[in-house]
């Protein structure tokens, strides 16, 4: 677990490595397509035209190993993430691409995020959602892009007939 301490000192770090990473993503990233940029209005997003989505091979952690350390306890970033938002920006990698329950997920902390007032202020959220959450468990936030997530992606498979 993380002290207040350390959570104090370390959050501005986040703050700083998200606002690069969002940066970088913004600048390499591509566009939605027409029916990606659907589901991110349907996940709540209210301005998909800024998204943008990077695939890599994997999920970067960031350089400071004690931030690193926190978000793989944190489970925020592991060696097993498929997928992150920060901001705008939208890091899947390359062989979750194809997954877009994964990618609406990703859209739903994209809503969340705007909803919050912008970057800094939804890492902070997230952070503190994270932390207070039992054992660094999935937290509101995190709940919230799951359950969006699979209501929009299971509701349209119910509502396309069967061939």
């Amino acid at each position: 677990m993380i002290d207040q301490k350390d959570f104090e000192r370390l959050a501005p770090l986040a703050c700083e490595w998200a606002k690069a990473q969002e940066a970088s993503i913004l600048e390499h990233g591509v566009p939605l397509t027409a029916d990606q940029t659907a589901d991110a209005r349907r996940a709540g997003v209210r301005d998909p035209g800024r998204i943008r989505v990077l695939v890599v091979d994997r999920i970067p952690l960031p350089e400071d190993k004690e931030l690193a350390d926190a978000a793989r306890r944190a489970q925020i970033i592991t060696d097993a993430s498929q997928g992150v938002a920060i901001g705008y920006g939208v890091i899947i990698r390359a062989d979750s691409w194809r997954n877009r329950e994964l990618l609406v997920h990703q859209f739903a902390h994209v809503a969340q995020c705007e909803r919050s007032g912008g970057l800094r202020t939804f890492v902070r959220e997230y952070l503190l959602d994270r932390r207070s959450s039992r054992n660094f468990s999935l937290g509101p936030l995190e709940e919230e892009a799951r359950t969006l997530a699979r209501q929009i992606c299971v509701g349209d498979r119910a509502a396309k007939p069967s061939a």
